[in-house]
């Protein structure tokens, strides 16, 4: 079978299909689980497609669709919000999809999210989506030593 990034403005995949795609193209997860699909039995690739549909199952996390990508948050106290994406989309509509994130998210009431990643692709991508968003007080920041990436959604509210 040949796994693909699918363009989201010519075919919207099903969920499943998003997770087969992501954690095919997800070599960072993919090494993290080697030592748990070994004993599994399973190719790491496969370990992280059940890693994602049961992280994604999670009935306590708030669930967000643009095109082919699919995300998660995690609520915390304080209007922050931990961020995991699941990505199915060509590159172009990635970043897309991350700006009409954001901008959802902050809708939705989230004034800080974060994300671990130790992937330059990845953070070169969020920062593409924050710079097209253009939203006033909408920063971002990247922890390298830790492999974080924090993004303030926009302007301080009112309490």
């Amino acid at each position: 079978m040949t796994v693909r990034l699918v363009d989201s403005k010519e075919h919207m995949l099903s969920p499943n299909d998003i997770f087969i795609a992501a954690a095919h193209e997800d070599k960072e997860t993919q090494e993290k689980l080697v030592p748990a699909a070994k004993k599994a039995k399973v190719t790491p690739e496969r370990m992280a497609y059940s890693y994602f549909l049961q992280e994604y199952s999670n009935k306590g996390l708030v669930r967000i669709r643009a095109g082919n990508t699919l995300f998660t948050i995690a609520a915390l106290k304080g209007r922050i919000g931990f961020v995991r994406t699941f990505n199915g989309d060509t590159p172009a509509n990635f970043v897309e999809n991350m700006g009409e994130f954001l901008k959802s998210a902050r809708a939705m009431g989230f004034d800080f999210l974060f994300a671990f990643t130790h992937s330059s692709d990845m953070v070169r991508i969020l920062k593409v989506a924050v710079r097209k968003i253009k939203a006033p007080g909408l920063k971002t920041r990247f922890d390298s030593k830790h492999g974080i990436f924090a993004v303030v959604t926009g302007e301080k509210r009112a309490s």
